[in-house]
């Protein structure tokens, strides 16, 4: 596959966040469901965020380092379909 470098992003919580944008609220603030309440513990070192009508939305990583700017890589199959995404944290 062919890796191809997208961009990259910055952190400064000490986390990642991984959703689909139309999933993020951008008038005003979410009145009816905190992060704290979205965020779910599962066994591995992530949490999994689910919206009040119990899907699934996103997931929050912890970097390993914590602040700063990670590479986005996006690997490519030979049709030129997006087959994978790589942060490098």
């Amino acid at each position: 596959m062919k890796k191809i470098y997208l961009g990259s992003t910055g952190v400064d919580s000490g986390q990642l966040f991984i959703s689909d944008p139309c999933y993020i609220k951008m008038d005003k603030p979410n009145d009816t469901i905190t992060y704290d309440d979205m965020c779910v513990s599962v066994d591995r070192p992530s949490k999994q965020l689910i919206n009040k009508f119990g899907a699934e939305v996103g997931v929050v990583v912890p970097t390993t380092i914590g602040d700063g700017v990670y590479p986005v890589y996006g690997q490519y199959n030979s049709k030129g379909q997006l087959k994978k995404l790589v942060i490098e944290i």
